[in-house]
């Protein structure tokens, strides 16, 4: 008989797939990897041998801000919406601890995403690095960070879906959120100290708050060898320059690990204080 835990992360996973949120994420993700301009080349027969690494940087650009915004509208929905629905004390009235219904339903959540992922990437990797395996290994490092970044906007979501008393409520808090981190944190925020303020010294500290941010410089970092290595960005570039590659990675992959344990382990802590209700 198999254990609540796998019972409960199965059938998540089975209504995460059914989300139109999930579809249209991996039909996205897709046609980001593969890139029109690819179909039209290469039905012109024109395709430069390049072109997986004069993409490469864009993609990163382009798809690392979609990662959250389909993990932080799922999540944000799934504590709450189970509450809401009454579905969730049924959950906890089957012989499965509170633990068991959380990690079930994170980790199952994580799968489906992960999942999109990588039939969106993988189906359109093979059919672009096929013609020039080079910047294969950039384009796999983007796609594991952003498993990482899709880990902890699932958790942040956890925290507000389980702060939040009605699905409404918690996937408008879930999109503010993800509104936050990419488009005001990297405009506003980041724009105005590099720009405004010339306060360059606090570009790295605000890049650490920041899961997006941590990302993006972490998927540009394994392009510093490529071609593409002058596209880095002030932040990756002075990271790069100040603590060499190696340690910038680890750091940087050390905070992102961070940023799924910490709100995982504090939604689970207030998790295990409520009631069904």
């Amino acid at each position: 008989m198999p254990s609540p835990f796998l019972v409960i992360m199965k059938k998540e996973f089975r209504d995460s797939l059914k989300s139109r949120w999930l579809i249209s994420f991996a039909v996205t993700f897709f046609f980001l990897a593969l890139g029109v301009p690819y179909i039209i080349l290469r039905g012109g027969g024109v395709l430069p041998e390049d072109y997986p690494g004069m993409v490469v940087s864009t993609l990163v650009s382009l798809s690392v801000p979609l990662v959250p915004l389909i993990a932080l509208a799922m999540s944000s929905t799934s504590v709450s919406g189970e509450r809401e629905t009454g579905t969730l004390e049924f959950l906890l009235a089957q012989p499965a601890s509170k633990m068991e219904v959380f990690l079930g339903k994170y980790l199952g959540l994580e799968v489906s995403i992960t999942l999109a992922m990588l039939l969106g990437y993988g189906t359109a990797e093979l059919l672009v690095y096929s013609s020039n395996p080079v910047f294969a290994l950039q384009f796999l490092y983007g796609l594991l960070y952003s498993m990482m970044l899709s880990a902890a906007a699932i958790s942040i979501g956890f925290v507000v879906s389980v702060l939040s008393k009605g699905r409404v409520n918690a996937q408008g808090t879930g999109i503010f959120i993800w509104f936050l981190l990419v488009i005001i944190y990297d405009i506003g925020f980041l724009g105005v100290i590099a720009v405004v303020l010339n306060l360059n010294q606090y570009l790295v500290p605000m890049t650490l708050a920041n899961p997006v941010e941590v990302t993006r410089t972490l998927s540009l970092m394994h392009l510093a060898k490529s071609p593409l290595g002058g596209e880095l960005g002030p932040v990756a570039t002075y990271m790069n320059r100040t603590w060499g590659q190696e340690l910038t990675i680890t750091v940087l992959t050390s905070v992102l690990s961070l940023w799924i344990i910490i709100p995982l382990g504090i939604s689970a802590l207030i998790f295990r204080k409520q009631d069904a209700r």
